[in-house]
């Protein structure tokens, strides 16, 4: 059984409206390794405000060129790494891990196309090996 973790297409945004709300973040599409973007150029990120059993600490929205796209993308949940969540779409048909670097000025999402897994572990281990390549381009 192979059980590698795949390619994730690599999402680099970067915050627009810095301070604008407090608990709404926008980032807008700077730069996408490995793929084809799977995401809109623009993201949503806000707390969560209690309204949902599973308590994400945040949730991500889709733009789709007019409004941000209802239902949500996925909730962001914490995972052992500091400023690193993990989330899925499609029903966890894809894993998503979402890093923010630089006091969440910018966010890296690894977008798992057609992979899901419980035990992030070894995804985990696998992003912070492209992490250093990648933050080498947020300083770009």
């Amino acid at each position: 059984m192979n059980t590698a973790t795949p390619q994730p297409v690599t999402h680099i945004y970067k915050e627009i409206n810095e301070g604008k709300y407090k608990s709404v973040k926008h980032y807008e599409l700077q730069k996408t390794l490995n793929g084809t973007s799977l995401l809109s150029d623009l993201l949503n990120v806000s707390k969560d405000r209690m309204c949902a059993k599973s308590s994400p600490l945040f949730w991500v929205q889709t733009h789709n060129g007019k409004k941000w796209v209802k239902p949500r993308l996925t909730g962001l949940f914490k995972t052992p790494k500091k400023h690193t969540y993990k989330g899925d779409a499609m029903d966890k048909k894809h894993l998503i891990i979402v890093k923010f670097l630089d006091n969440y000025d910018y966010m890296i999402v690894f977008y798992f196309k057609d992979f899901y897994t419980r035990d992030i572990k070894t995804v985990l281990s696998f992003i912070d090996a492209s992490i250093t390549e990648t933050t080498t381009l947020t300083n770009q």
